[in-house]
């Protein structure tokens, strides 16, 4: 049975409560671990082909090094480059994945696992991909003619004046056209894997259709939907951080009461290994970036022996960092989704919520009786 739609803002107000669910937060950071993996993979490769050893590698940055490098090698800035687009990339995935939970919520099918949602997203990845390749491969395009237009320059006397008489038109109503562009890649990065994720059929034209269309018809119910969603995610980023930390704490506690000092070398040790004053757990640990209300790890990560027990603690703590990003993007891939459903039938009259998901699930629980023909 399907849950009454409301075709306003309340979609989105229910984000953070229909966020959190265990599918739509496991499959979300699925994928931000992956696009962490790739990163870290990339810029590791980057700083070797550099000239950097692995073990001063490792010894300065650990399994973080989430900095700007200052390369003296091209293929260096080029390798860590496509590892940062692939960390772009995973976070799509990610509000993909939530997303089509989201959607098949929204349909009516309340059983449509972590399982299908990763496996669509898979298959829905290339076009996600070549959808950001298209929008970049029209950006070389117009950066080719535009360099191109600027040789004519170098003609004496007549290249300067053919620029100055055709800057107006063409040349500067197609630099604004690219600027568009570029504002649509960058806000693609949230709304194509949403409309992806809506798209029943696997092609590339109707998701980039939609994509514009929003962004010309809609543009400010779009960043309206998004600011909001926003907000609401880092608030409840925030909450789940703080339960976390005091979850933390509590079992430190009750652990020490049995284990002693060892427990106290075994915390301090695996906090030692992570980024205790990294700007990205900042960004956690705090309500809203610039706001100093929030708390601190700082007590922890001081001595303790890096044992193969505190190893798998800091594995233990860092996955409860990722969960927690991992509820934000749920947050945010379901308040787009359920924003995106309001969308579509304001721009459209178009009714998302009246379409047949997309697995059927078969009566179980009741199924038919089996009769002889006579």
């Amino acid at each position: 049975m399907k849950e009454p739609f409301p075709y306003d803002m309340r979609a989105v107000l229910g984000a953070a409560g229909k966020g959190f669910s265990l599918k739509k937060i496991t499959a979300g950071t699925v994928f931000l671990l992956l696009g962490y993996v790739l990163y870290v993979a990339f810029t590791y490769l980057a700083l070797m082909i550099d000239g950097v050893r692995f073990d001063y590698i490792w010894q300065s940055y650990g399994l973080f090094p989430v900095k700007i490098y200052s390369f003296d090698s091209v293929i260096a800035i080029i390798t860590q480059g496509i590892g940062i687009v692939l960390a772009v990339l995973a976070i799509s995935q990610s509000i993909l994945a939530g997303a089509v939970i989201s959607f098949e919520e929204i349909r009516g099918d309340y059983f449509y696992s972590i399982f299908d949602s990763v496996k669509f997203t898979f298959k829905r990845t290339p076009t996600l991909v070549l959808g950001f390749l298209s929008l970049g491969a029209f950006i070389g395009f117009v950066w080719l003619l535009g360099f191109l237009t600027g040789l004519i320059s170098r003609i004496p006397e007549i290249g300067e004046i053919a620029i100055g008489l055709f800057y107006l038109v063409p040349i500067f109503i197609t630099f604004v056209l690219t600027l568009f562009i570029i504002f649509v890649g960058l806000a693609g990065i949230v709304l194509l894997p949403v409309v992806i994720a809506a798209q029943k059929e696997n092609e590339l034209f109707g998701p980039l259709l939609h994509l514009f269309s929003v962004l010309i018809k809609e543009p400010l119910r779009f960043f309206w939907y998004l600011a909001v969603t926003s907000v609401i995610a880092k608030v409840a980023s925030f909450v789940l951080a703080y339960v976390f930390y005091r979850s933390i704490q509590f079992s430190h506690m009750v652990l020490k009461s049995g284990g002693g000092d060892t427990i106290d070398r075994m915390f301090n040790a695996a906090f030692n290994m992570l980024p205790l004053n990294s700007p990205i757990l900042g960004f956690f640990c705090n309500i809203f970036p610039g706001i100093t209300f929030g708390f601190s790890f700082s007590r922890f990560g001081y001595g303790g022996d890096k044992s193969i027990g505190a190893i798998l603690l800091a594995i233990s703590f860092f996955i409860l960092f990722v969960v927690i990003g991992g509820y934000m993007v749920s947050v945010i891939s379901t308040g787009m989704a359920r924003g995106y459903t309001v969308i579509r039938r304001m721009k459209d009259d178009y009714l998302i919520t009246e379409e047949d998901p997309m697995k059927s699930h078969e009566d179980y629980v009741n199924p038919p009786f089996k009769t002889d023909k006579s």
